[in-house]
């Protein structure tokens, strides 16, 4: 039977005001230091301005923020007053609510069910993104280019699909390496996580730790990784022991895709990669069509001009295939099932083209550091509170109407309601609960995943409407 979903929207509408009513607010700036003294510009409407208002606190002017947050809140403020408001205290303040909400995992509602939950109960989707800021900031935030000059902020992130949660977020200098980062998550990896990275997070070690805490992976192969297979005719010493040089044979990777015509797959049985470690695999091959190897080949000669590098003339004759390679069980999720399961991956693109295309985060223009603190704060409380109640909202549509939401609709159409979630929640929970259930009719009504399309959802892939209808049809 579905859940109820006024009941629903009141237990997250309570979650919301114990993060963030004005009172809490209140504690959490006294125990930070942001309130030294009574002041007419309070906790609540630093959050409104760098959270809820829709502002680009790094981009807009001084003046045009004090207008908006007199229209909105009646706190009166002058450009250089609020100006001295963007401190390390106010930086703090809104880390804590970022790091509250965080660690409070604000979703009440369960992960989907899917076909593979024997499988696996989290898929957890790790990559990052990065945009470039004024060059004032390279002492601070140093970019990815190599030169001491540019500067940049490399946010990363890790979230649960089926879930919504947001797992780890961390933000600093756009040098920072990904792999060093994806070593750091392996800690609260469990048994039955699916683990989905791309190559720059690719670890043989990394990926034995996951198989050794009974969790999954499907990850890229990097092309110069070595692929083995045991030797059935090892060579001996005259005492009995195997020369250790014949145990595998190495496979060539090109003999292998040209055995494969145009969209083939091909599934190497008993793999180890690696040169040292001989990390035992499935190893799955997929050679492009050749429309997509032409795609690809365009797209690699783009990349090299902007980076002014050169591929070798192997790796760009094996670009024309995608190796996989994944410790998932054979028997319960067979070869034709590791593409597109590894293309979930790709949800989390769709996330970050929504921090950049609705909330500009990428947006800034020279000015304090706080203060551009105070705005990548800021807008990742509007994110993780805009990714909490569209999960929410996806997981009653599909209770409810047996409906796929489309999350990228379902994020710009959160986004407008913020300055009325910014209202109802200095009011009451009850008053929340009302604009969120007229959220979930809009939503309802609006944001639905359209179908038009012949690429394959997320549900598609996962089995997720034919699961639960299957289940609404038993209960009947």
């Amino acid at each position: 039977m579905c859940r109820d979903v006024s009941d629903e929207l009141n237990l997250f509408s309570l979650e919301l005001q114990q993060s963030l009513s004005p009172h809490v607010l209140k504690q959490l700036a006294k125990e930070v230091g942001f309130v030294q003294r009574t002041s007419k510009y309070q906790a609540k409407d630093l959050v409104a301005l760098c959270v809820w208002l829709s502002q680009k606190v790094a981009n807009t002017s001084l003046t045009q923020l004090c207008s908006c947050l007199e229209s909105s809140t009646g706190v009166l403020m002058s450009p250089e007053g609020l100006n001295q408001r963007f401190n390390p205290s106010a930086v703090r303040l809104l880390q804590n609510v970022f790091t509250s909400l965080l660690t409070q995992k604000m979703q009440t509602s369960q992960a989907i069910s899917h076909r593979y939950a024997s499988q696996f109960q989290r898929i957890r989707i790790l990559d990052s993104t990065t945009f470039q800021l004024p060059d004032v900031f390279a002492s601070t935030y140093q970019g990815s280019g190599g030169s001491s000059h540019t500067a940049g902020v490399k946010i990363q992130l890790e979230y649960d699909l089926l879930s919504g949660q947001f797992l780890h977020v961390h933000s600093g200098p756009g040098k920072k390496n990904d792999r060093t980062y994806g070593s750091t998550c392996l800690q609260t990896v469990q048994t039955g996580d699916l683990c989905l990275r791309d190559l720059g997070y690719f670890d043989l070690e990394d990926l034995h730790q996951m198989d050794e805490k009974g969790a999954y992976y499907i990850s890229r192969l990097k092309l110069n990784t070595r692929i083995y297979q045991k030797n059935p005719n090892p060579e001996y010493f005259k005492d009995g022991r195997m020369q250790k040089q014949s145990e595998y044979i190495q496979l060539d990777m090109e003999d292998l895709m040209l055995q494969l015509q145009p969209g083939q797959t091909h599934e190497i049985h008993k793999a180890y990669i690696g040169l040292y470690q001989k990390l035992p695999t499935r190893v799955v091959l997929h050679r492009l069509t050749e429309e997509q190897t032409r795609k690809r080949w365009g797209n690699q000669a783009l990349k090299e001009k902007k980076k002014g590098i050169v591929m070798k003339e192997r790796s760009k004759r094996l670009s024309a295939m995608n190796v996989y390679i994944s410790n998932l069980p054979a028997e319960e999720v067979p070869t034709g099932h590791i593409h597109d399961l590894y293309s979930l991956r790709w949800q989390i693109e769709l996330l970050f083209k929504t921090w950049k295309s609705f909330f500009k985060i990428d947006h800034c223009k020279e000015i304090k550091r706080e203060r551009l603190e105070c705005h990548l704060y800021g807008q990742l409380i509007g994110i993780l509170l805009c990714s909490s109640t569209m999960f929410q909202m996806r997981q009653l549509l599909l209770d409810k109407k047996k409906r796929e939401l489309s999350e990228y609709k379902a994020i710009y159409i959160i986004k407008d309601y913020f300055p009325l979630l910014f209202q109802a929640i200095q009011k009451s929970t009850q008053e929340l609960s009302k604009i969120l259930l007229r959220l979930f009719i809009l939503l309802q009504k609006n944001a639905r995943k359209s179908h038009r399309y012949e690429k394959k959802t997320v549900f598609d892939i996962l089995g997720v409407v034919y699961h639960y209808t299957m289940c609404h049809k038993k209960a009947a």
